[in-house]
């Protein structure tokens, strides 16, 4: 996979249309900052962005019913006394 700099697609933005898949990256501060991945392979890889998305949705639910629950059962110790 080839990488590409923010700044060279900037001055350059027919970059993307050359591209299949590239990694986005800053060079200054040398970090990655996505990947570009060209429509024509939508097809394979949007079951698999879906799948994670929901995947983190359920973790979020999870965690804020665990939350909700905790918060609920403070609550009823606190009426009691």
């Amino acid at each position: 996979m080839l990488s590409y700099g923010v700044t060279d697609i900037q001055t350059k933005p027919s970059l993307i249309k050359a591209m299949d898949i590239g990694e986005i990256v800053d060079k200054r501060k040398h970090i990655t900052l996505g990947y570009y991945i060209s429509a024509k392979y939508e097809s394979y890889i949007r079951p698999i962005i879906d799948k994670i998305d929901r995947e983190e949705k359920l973790d979020k639910l999870k965690r804020l019913k665990e939350h909700q629950d905790l918060e609920f059962a403070e609550l009823g110790v606190d009426d009691g006394l």
